[in-house]
């Protein structure tokens, strides 16, 4: 884990946007906030799937209330909609449209930071496996589970944004 610095986050960012990904106006906000960044790396499965995935109503089929929310258990249960982020939108859930997209082009060389933030207790205590939550980076990390889980592309060390204390 490497500390950085503002400027450093905001250069990258920037330079991600200039590349056409998106960057949530969100963590752009947060990074000029409070608190303390490092770029943390993701070196195998073990680390990518014991990351805590959102829990909203909009993804609701994959976020049983309740239910531990790593991002291999979130993409496990796509099984239920044949492994096809579409069937989820056919069934009511437009949130997922943009992982139709996501997954139809997807590209390791597209797949920018992920902004991580640590859990808070209820996430704990209901996914006590879990090690950081997406803070942003929610779509594509998906994707990327889903895909893993498959057998449709091999795991590749990723680098993500840890943001701490907590961010909201």
């Amino acid at each position: 884990m490497r500390q950085v610095g503002v400027d450093e986050v905001l250069d990258t960012l920037n330079r991600h946007r200039d590349e056409g990904f998106n960057v949530d106006t969100r963590l752009l906000r947060e990074v000029q906030g409070p608190g303390q960044m490092y770029v943390l790396s993701l070196p195998d499965t073990t680390a990518f799937f014991g990351l805590v995935w959102q829990s909203i109503n909009d993804a609701r089929p994959l976020v049983p209330l309740g239910q531990p929310r790593t991002l291999r258990d979130c993409a496990s249960r796509l099984a239920a909609f044949e492994w096809r982020f579409d069937k989820l939108v056919e069934a009511g859930y437009p949130w997922f449209r943009k992982c139709v997209e996501i997954d139809s082009v997807f590209d390791y060389s597209n797949f920018s930071w992920m902004a991580l933030t640590p859990c808070n207790s209820s996430e704990l205590q209901e996914t006590p496996v879990g090690t950081y939550y997406i803070y942003d980076g929610v779509h594509k990390s998906i994707v990327l589970a889903k895909k893993l889980l498959k057998s449709e592309i091999k795991y590749r060390p990723l680098e993500a944004l840890f943001l701490t204390p907590r961010r909201s």
